[in-house]
């Protein structure tokens, strides 16, 4: 069984780098932004804090197909803003798959996700199941400027996490993998049209 999940798993990992090696033309996205977690009253008495901001937070978004691209970011809670000051730690690693409404718009790019994190709280890293949506409004052809709901959802059975929702913010910025390879220097289109330009 175990070698048939390694196998399943080499498969999945081959097949996802071989389509982002056939799109190097299309462009991936760096972000650095902010995000806010928001507990319910009863979940924050047992987590130790209702609102916690994570500052920085750091994402990258590799597109695999016409309307479907990887997202990755890492949220961490260094230190409190103004009226929100932790006190409790806050880390997670995410990761999800994205359905994006390229046709809608060429500066507004609305998308849905699906994926997991692993948090790491006062307790112990644990996994979530996430679901959301998300939007990023191109300022110029490679910046733009991003944000997501997440709803994360914890299993009763783990409990060292309960189920939140984390609002995110980015500035992000589009850039063609393929150049970097190459040595050439070409201008990036971002957005919800570089999906179409090849």
């Amino acid at each position: 069984m175990r070698k048939f999940f390694f196998v399943v798993t080499v498969f999945v990992v081959a097949n996802i780098f071989a389509q982002v090696e056939s799109n190097r033309n299309r462009k991936w996205q760096i972000g650095l932004g902010a995000g806010v977690v928001k507990f319910s009253d009863e979940d924050a008495s047992f987590i130790g804090d209702k609102n916690m901001i994570q500052i920085p937070r750091l994402n990258l978004t590799i597109p695999i197909g016409e309307q479907l691209s990887l997202d990755g970011a890492m949220s961490f809670n260094s230190f409190g803003v103004g009226f929100i000051d932790n006190s409790v730690k806050y880390f997670s690693l995410d990761g999800s798959i994205r359905y994006n409404f390229t046709e809608l718009s060429e500066d507004f790019l609305p998308y849905v996700f699906a994926g997991g994190s692993l948090v790491d709280s006062e307790r112990k890293m644990t996994p979530t199941f996430n679901v959301g949506a998300g939007l990023t409004y191109w300022i110029t052809n490679s910046i733009g400027l991003n944000t997501q709901l997440y709803y994360k959802h914890s299993l009763e059975s783990f409990e060292s996490m309960r189920s939140h929702i984390q609002i995110t913010g980015s500035l992000i910025y589009s850039f063609d993998i393929g150049n970097l390879f190459s040595g050439r220097a070409t201008s990036a289109i971002g957005g919800a049209c570089y999906f179409n330009q090849h």
